[in-house]
């Protein structure tokens, strides 16, 4: 057979913070004490410094006893129901905000009920308490942060970059919010724009390497394959174990045809994570140029052995096999490639009988 070999493999991965990020979550504090202190209060404030310690369930009793005492004590309602959040009771903490707001509309109270809901993957009803925080309170940053976390899943990248923007005007130095922006910039293909997000990113949060990460992938994606590679090396200095890096930068040296390089990359991220597939088959691709043939078909079996469904292993797999005169084999992949919608398969299987 005559042909033009293509060789693909998988695109950067990028990291996406999208979601709640880890918060520390903040209690009402104790009543002061003075002469007029309540049994109540008393106990709320037990339950305060119960929880300031990490003894939640000591904090949770303390709480229920200053509701028995006062049932109208929006502050342990919600201390209460904060405290099933941090002891990811998703439920309990729900039904103790809804009797917080109930009895007073806060911002806050708003927000946390949010953040179980979409623990509880309540998409509409996480989106609506958001809506409510931001209406009481402009400035809640991580309200809106999280609210684009379901536009950016829902592919609405143009309404997911306008409450980054919201929550970075609330927080100029939300590190996140800017590496997420980027990220759905990147979706649009505003390159140019993603990686100005993502240096800002890092110029807040230099120990950020999924930020680097990403920084290098926007960087390649313009072309900059020295830059992209800069900026993996930097994620790696980070995170020695950062396997995506790896591939990654493994990919930006395939671009700059240095193939030695790539496949060294490449078997560094398999050496930390055996089970991903992307490296294997990029391995491949590399090993292709290189002409080891009969290496590049043992990588795309692992890859495949892994991912059943990866069609462009079986796409590399077929060039490999054609290349090793096993013309049969290799129609035989690429029809499995174009079966799995990989892009470039088609223009192969037109020889095959």
């Amino acid at each position: 057979m005559n042909l033009t070999k293509q060789i693909l493999f998988c695109a950067s991965i990028f990291f996406s913070a999208n979601g709640a990020i880890a918060q520390e979550d903040t209690i009402v504090k104790a009543i002061i004490l003075d002469s007029t202190e309540t049994a109540a209060d008393k106990f709320y404030n037990s339950g305060v410094e119960a929880f300031g310690v990490k003894k939640y369930e000591e904090a949770i009793t303390n709480f229920s006893e200053a509701i028995k005492m006062n049932e109208a004590f929006e502050k342990a309602f919600y201390n209460r129901g904060l405290t099933y959040f941090t002891l990811d009771r998703y439920a309990e903490s729900i039904s103790d905000f809804d009797k917080a707001i109930s009895l007073r509309e806060d911002a806050e109270t708003y927000f946390k009920r949010g953040e179980a809901k979409q623990a509880l993957k309540d998409k509409d009803g996480a989106i609506a308490d958001y809506k409510k925080t931001v209406e009481l309170n402009a400035s809640h940053s991580k309200a809106y942060y999280n609210r684009a976390f379901f536009a950016f899943q829902e592919k609405e990248y143009k309404t997911a970059i306008e409450d980054y923007t919201k929550a970075i005007a609330a927080k100029k130095d939300f590190a996140y919010a800017y590496n997420d922006r980027a990220s759905a910039k990147r979706m649009l293909g505003d390159f140019k724009g993603a990686i100005a997000d993502y240096q800002k990113a890092v110029m807040i949060d230099n120990k950020m390497a999924f930020a680097h990460n990403n920084l290098g992938s926007a960087k390649r994606k313009n072309g900059d394959f020295k830059g992209a590679i800069q900026d993996y090396s930097k994620a790696i200095s980070l995170d020695d174990n950062y396997f995506i890096a790896y591939n990654n930068r493994g990919s930006a040296k395939f671009d700059a045809e240095d193939y030695k390089g790539a496949i060294t990359d490449f078997s560094k991220a398999i050496q930390i994570n055996k089970e991903y597939a992307y490296a294997y088959n990029n391995r491949a691709a590399a090993k292709f140029k290189m002409k080891d043939y009969k290496g590049a078909l043992e990588d795309c079996n692992k890859a495949i052995a892994i991912d059943a469904n990866y069609g462009y292993a079986y796409l590399n797999r077929g060039n490999a096999k054609e290349l090793l005169r096993d013309d049969t084999g290799a129609c035989e992949d690429w029809h499995k490639a174009v079966e799995l919608g990989a892009e470039g398969a088609k223009a192969n299987i037109g020889i095959c009988n």
